[in-house]
């Protein structure tokens, strides 16, 4: 079966459904009914995490995982007056909070719209000597237009209720796309793209493509899956934050760009990259010409969980610039997502095997 959407479309489609930590109930069905006819079996695992398989030949197996949830926030109380104060789901700066759109999702109820709260300048405290530059997110509350908390109650919202961020989607110049929740919805983009590629091709490895959970949380989804999996291989797709704008510290600036290709993710916060496996990587990638950097950053990503399953897994992290990470305006290229395609289809057809195993020093 051929595929009906672009990688563009297909990226627009699941930027809509929302799936904050913990709760990606949504996204997860969706992608599962996107995928059925291109897979052999899917399974949900305890934790929410989405598997799906290509049977293939031989006994060699490969995983890719790209996580499919996104930054939220959670109900943590109610005032008397209607408001919710809460809490954030992974790893929010609370310079993006204030006077941003919400849809708040309580379970078995209408979605129902909220703003985050903001004090305007004409209501500053005259006492203050300056307004302050961040307010936590314990001082902000969202506003559902609700007069009391009865009204809040009949809504359906609850401790817990999980918001996401409303996202709008702007096209700008040279193929770039920008909106919330890029990371990492861009990275299932391209992981659905892959599967639906190799779909039709009979010479492959039994492929497993595992949509995770929680990984804004702390890698929670690839450390159950990847135990159990155990594969000889693995591969992460995830974003890699891009130094290659104006106000980035010099350490990382120009490393790598955006529109420039995907990114070997060669050391982060808690993971170092097996050299062998980038080097087969960056090979594979000049011979078949297709464009690709390489790069040192923070944070981390599934690839560091993945890492440590077992008695230690080959894993390598095959990421794409973002611009802007954890804000309401990630940016990313489409032609960084499509090489990213092409990149990881190549690997695929050329794996290290059966010396995979020992690529990890």
């Amino acid at each position: 079966m051929e595929s009906g959407n672009s990688l563009k479309s297909l990226l627009i489609d699941l930027l809509d459904v929302p799936g904050v930590c913990g709760h990606e109930e949504p996204i997860r069905l969706k992608i599962e009914e996107w995928i059925r006819p291109w897979v052999d079996r899917l399974e949900t695992d305890a934790l929410g995490n989405l598997i799906a398989t290509q049977e293939g030949q031989g006994v060699r197996r490969v995983a890719l995982f790209a996580h499919m949830d996104e930054l939220g926030l959670v109900v943590a109380n109610i005032t008397a007056e209607g408001f919710l104060r809460f809490t954030t789901l992974g790893g929010l700066d609370d310079r993006v909070l204030p006077a941003t759109h919400l849809r708040v999702l309580p379970p078995g109820y209408p979605e129902v719209p909220g703003v985050v709260a903001w004090v305007p300048p004409h209501l500053a405290d005259p006492a203050a000597k300056e307004t302050p530059k961040t307010i936590p997110a314990s001082e902000l509350v969202v506003d559902v237009g609700a007069a009391r908390a009865e009204e809040v109650a009949a809504l359906g919202i609850q401790v817990g209720t999980p918001m996401v961020f409303r996202k709008q989607v702007s096209a700008l110049a040279n193929d770039n796309l920008a909106s919330r929740g890029m990371d990492n919805r861009a990275g299932c983009a391209v992981q659905i793209k892959v599967l639906e590629a190799m779909a039709g091709i009979r010479a492959r490895p039994t492929i497993h493509y595992v949509f995770t959970v929680q990984e804004e949380y702390g890698l929670r989804g690839a450390v159950t899956t990847a135990y159990g999996l155990q594969p000889d291989l693995a591969l992460v797709v995830d974003t890699a934050s891009a130094p290659d704008f104006p106000g980035v510290p010099a350490v990382y600036q120009g490393q790598y760009r955006l529109g420039q290709g995907p990114v070997l993710r060669l050391v982060d916060n808690r993971m170092i990259t097996s050299p062998k496996l980038s080097q087969w990587a960056w090979d594979l990638a000049q011979n078949k010409k297709i464009p690709l950097q390489k790069g040192v950053t923070g944070g981390s990503t599934d690839a560091a969980a993945v890492q440590l399953a077992r008695r230690g897994l080959a894993v390598l992290p095959v990421c794409f610039p973002c611009r802007y990470t954890h804000s309401l305006v990630e940016t990313v290229s489409l032609r960084d997502l499509e090489a990213a395609v092409d990149l990881i289809r190549e690997m695929l057809g050329n794996l290290p095997f059966p010396a995979a195993r020992e690529m990890g020093g």
